[in-house]
């Protein structure tokens, strides 16, 4: 079993983070393999927090995990929060792969996508 994880900042708007949520859900709508489960976290203002959504992931038996910064540039959250937190799941779960996924802006076919919104 895989687990997708979609880490966002978090907002105190609430309809910011709810489109967060929606992207998931979208996500899960559209898969056709089963065994990926996909979920949702934020850093701050709001849960679930990326320790709570590495567990619940674990918990569902997610033996590889990839995390999807949801950030459009490599700030600190992307450089040093987010591999910090996955170091420390690394340490107590060796035998669990955890992989950290581009962010955004380094996604492959990100000018492609943002020239086909003009």
């Amino acid at each position: 079993m895989e687990a997708l994880i979609v880490v966002a900042h978090g907002s105190k708007v609430e309809s910011s983070n709810n489109e967060i949520k929606k992207i998931v859900d979208n996500i899960k709508e559209n898969l056709k393999d089963e065994q990926l489960s996909v979920f949702y976290a934020f850093l701050e203002l709001t849960e679930p927090s990326i320790f709570v959504s590495l567990n619940k992931a674990i918990t569902h038996g997610c033996k590889v995990i990839k995390i999807f910064p949801y950030f459009l540039a490599a700030g600190k959250h992307v450089k040093e929060d987010i591999p910090a937190e996955i170091k420390k799941f690394k340490k107590r779960y060796p035998e669990i792969e955890f992989t950290l996924l581009p962010h955004i802006g380094e996604c492959k076919g990100i000018e492609n996508l943002i020239l086909s919104n003009i």
